[in-house]
């Protein structure tokens, strides 16, 4: 994780954007953020892609449902069909993207099914597919009535921080603090649908944290599992996680 990048602040301030300025995004944002993609896609054998300049995938009412406007740039999660860790992958990298964007001064959105995938003008692979995409450009100067709606029921639907883990220790400062990273992860429809536990076996050199998913109604619980790693691994400051936890 960059020495330069002040995540926890990040997701601080973080929100769902559903309304954009038309300003094209500054060029050298522009390549901070694709030095990223660059790096990430090398560590998780992704295909992400910045695409700029195109809002085709969320223009008319067809399939975003008027939820967004302005979209002109997106990043799209791309990655192989059917892969093993390939949505926790997507979660996880998504939303390093998605808090680097936020420092930059950038709005974002996580999107599974309100776009037009058809529409979308990034390149696959072969046996590839796009799990979802992320809306990304300078917010509207003043928050639409939507997106305070929203963010005012996101806040307000929080689970209370003992809601996301399970013990039998003692919680350590370190744990907490990564639980109360994850109660503000973003997830699909706000479920959440995350949950951690925390081991300390005196047998073992280190304690041992485990995260898995409560339920997989949407399909997207998977992505929700990895973006909920990430934030735990900031606010607990200090994480290593594997793919096959």
């Amino acid at each position: 994780m960059s020495d330069f990048m002040d995540y926890k602040h990040a997701i601080s301030i973080r929100y769902s954007c559903r309304s954009y300025l038309p300003d094209k995004i500054e060029a050298s944002i522009v390549e901070k953020l694709q030095a990223s993609i660059t790096d990430y896609n090398l560590l998780s054998g992704l295909n992400i892609q910045l695409i700029l300049n195109n809002g085709d995938a969320f223009s008319g009412l067809s399939k975003s449902y008027g939820m967004f406007s302005g979209v002109n740039n997106y990043i799209a999660m791309i990655g192989r069909s059917n892969g093993i860790h390939e949505k926790e992958k997507i979660g996880y990298y998504g939303e390093k993207l998605v808090l680097e964007a936020t420092e930059y001064g950038l709005g974002t959105c996580w999107v599974a099914g309100t776009y037009n995938k058809d529409a979308c003008v990034c390149k696959l692979g072969s046996r590839e597919e796009i799990y979802c995409v992320i809306p990304i450009g300078y917010p509207a100067v003043k928050k639409s009535f939507k997106d305070k709606l929203i963010n005012t029921v996101v806040n307000t639907k929080k689970k209370p921080v003992k809601d996301f883990f399970d013990s039998k220790n003692n919680i350590p400062d370190w744990f907490l603090e990564g639980i109360k990273a994850v109660q503000s992860a973003p997830s699909a429809v706000n479920k959440q649908p995350v949950k951690f536990s925390f081991t300390d076996d005196t047998n073992e050199t280190l304690p041992s944290v485990h995260a898995w998913i409560t339920s997989n109604r949407y399909g997207t619980e998977q992505i929700d599992l990895g973006i909920a790693k990430l934030h735990f691994e900031i606010g607990a400051s200090d994480v290593d996680w594997e793919w096959e936890d």
